[in-house]
Order: C-alpha cells, then sequence, then structure tokens
C-alpha cells in the first residue's frame, strides 16, 4: 500500500504541473491627471509642486520628466497678486533635481489666498486661510520598544496641547543632518553626489492626526524614526498645523499604503478633492510650532 501511495501521489503531481498555463494579463489603460501640491505659510513665499501622475506599475522616470512645464500659476489675495516660476534644488542623495513653482512673495497672516493654474486648456482653482495657530511642544521622549498597528519598533513621542480655538489637523516633522554612514528603512544612503558631505534631511511623519475628541487637551503622538542615528544625533522637531484639505490628502496616502501591504485593508483610491475630476492634491495652508530640540539618547 506504501509503493501504491507514493506511485499516486507522483502521478498527481505531475499532472497538476502539466496542466499549468502561463496566463499574461495585459494592464488596462492609464489616463495621466496632474498632481497638485501646494503649502502656503507665513513669512514664506509659496511652493507649488505640479507634476503629472505615472501608472502604478510603469516603469521608473526621473523627476524632471514628472513637472508639467509651461503652466501659468498665480497665487492671489485681495493685497497682492504672485506669479510664480519653474524652480528647483538639487538634492545630494538622490542625485537628481527636484522640480517646483516659487512665487516671490510672503505669504502673509489672518489672509485667504487663491490659487490658479492655466496647464494645458484647462484651469485648476483653490483657496486656503492662513489664520492657523500652531501648538507648543512641551515635552519630547524617546523609547526604544513601542508596539502600534505598524509592529514593534523604536518611537519619538511627542507631547503638546491642542490649541483650544480651533479645529486642528497635525503632522510631526524633523530636521536633521544625514550622509552615508545614514540609513533609510534599514537601506544605506548610497549616493555618487553626496561623497564625505553631510545634508539636512526633512522627515515627515506619515501618519496625520486631527483633534476630534481631544479639543484643548494635551496630545501624544509616537512616530517611528526614518533615518538611522547614533547616540548624540540631535534633530529639531516640529508639529505642523495646517486645515482640512491637507489632512484629507494625506489621510488618503496613508490609507493608501497601508493597503498595499495588508490584505485585510480595503483599497484606498485618492480622492481629487479640491480639483474636480481631472487633478489630484491639495492646495493648503501650513503654520510650524517653534522647534522643539532633541538628542537621541542611544
Amino acid at each position: 500500500m506504501k509503493k501504491t501511495f507514493i506511485f499516486f501521489t507522483i502521478i498527481s503531481v505531475g499532472f497538476i504541473l502539466a496542466c499549468q498555463k502561463t496566463i499574461s494579463v495585459a494592464p488596462p489603460s492609464y489616463n495621466n491627471k496632474v498632481s497638485i501640491q501646494g503649502f502656503i505659510e507665513p513669512d514664506s513665499v509659496p511652493i507649488v509642486y505640479f507634476n503629472e501622475t505615472v501608472p502604478y506599475f510603469g516603469e521608473a522616470i526621473k523627476k524632471n520628466q514628472l513637472i508639467v512645464r509651461n503652466a501659468q500659476i498665480t497665487i492671489s489675495s485681495n493685497t497682492s497678486s504672485d506669479v510664480l516660476n519653474l524652480d528647483s534644488v538639487f538634492d545630494k542623495i538622490d542625485c537628481q533635481y527636484n522640480y517646483f513653482y516659487k512665487g516671490h512673495q510672503k505669504i502673509q497672516s489672518n489672509q485667504t489666498y487663491h490659487l490658479s493654474i492655466l496647464s494645458g486648456g484647462k484651469t485648476y482653482t483653490a483657496s486656503a486661510n492662513t489664520n492657523l495657530l500652531a501648538p507648543t511642544i512641551d515635552s519630547v521622549s524617546y523609547v526604544a520598544n513601542y508596539n502600534d498597528i505598524y509592529g514593534e519598533h523604536e518611537g519619538v513621542v511627542v507631547y503638546f496641547k491642542d490649541v483650544s480655538s480651533q479645529t486642528n489637523f497635525y503632522r510631526y516633522e524633523m530636521k536633521r543632518s544625514a550622509d552615508t554612514s545614514t540609513k533609510k528603512a534599514e537601506a544605506k544612503i548610497v549616493s555618487a553626489c553626496l561623497g564625505n558631505d553631510s545634508v539636512q534631511v526633512n522627515e515627515i511623519g506619515r501618519a496625520v492626526f486631527n483633534d476630534i475628541g481631544n479639543e484643548g487637551k494635551e496630545i501624544k503622538i509616537v512616530i517611528e524614526p526614518a533615518y538611522s542615528h547614533k547616540k548624540g544625533t540631535v534633530g529639531n522637531i516640529y508639529i505642523q498645523s495646517f486645515d482640512q484639505n491637507a489632512y484629507d490628502f494625506f489621510s488618503q496616502l496613508d490609507r493608501q499604503k497601508l493597503a498595499q501591504y495588508n490584505p485585510f485593508i480595503e483599497p484606498v483610491f485618492l480622492q481629487s478633492g479640491q480639483f474636480g475630476t481631472d487633478a489630484i492634491g491639495f492646495f493648503s495652508a501650513k503654520k510650524h510650532s517653534q522647534p522643539f530640540q532633541f538628542v537621541f539618547p542611544e
């Protein structure tokens, strides 16, 4: 009986292998949209990223291929009008230029600003108000092991009191230096352009937070550092305060990333929000808290 069973198993496996067939599935056609991401902040000139979307399974392309050129972009208020021009900065880590449209006039507090973009025969408009107040960071601590929906990891813990006079949406930011000895998400930074130099990096928290149920109360957020660090590494931590337009966009983006790695999470598709059906993104006011200097204890 044992020999018969082995012989039957071999025949069954051979039959299954013989029935295998490779099927090529062509991805559906892709209709490009434009992506608009613009923050305005008091005492800073406005910057707007105006790019073209690309298919998820498409070939990797450089940032200079994403930017939509020759767009007419204006940001105006009741007292001013600013025409933005195409500009760029060189990223030594990525070894390529980051492109954006940049204004010339500093944004003022407590003003309503209107964005207008004319490109390819289409017009995109949105508005934002700079009457935001930023919280004050009370303290920052560090935990070597922290458990949340992302698993176990280290965490930077930030405490601040919610600004009670407004509906608030928050995000974490740390500015610090990095070099080729630094890792990002366990991968060592490899850059032919960086050499022995160090550069400032902005570590932006992936998740966004609101003050629902915590109006005027102490808020605690825990962030897993994106970059590796040594004992004594110094960073300046900020809490960004912005309006619901940016919150809705980044909240969708975070849920979309989670859905890519968790089969139990329903797929999330980015909605157009402020710009109708022809574009995705946001135009939002933002304000930073005062920096809180933090030194990693280990």
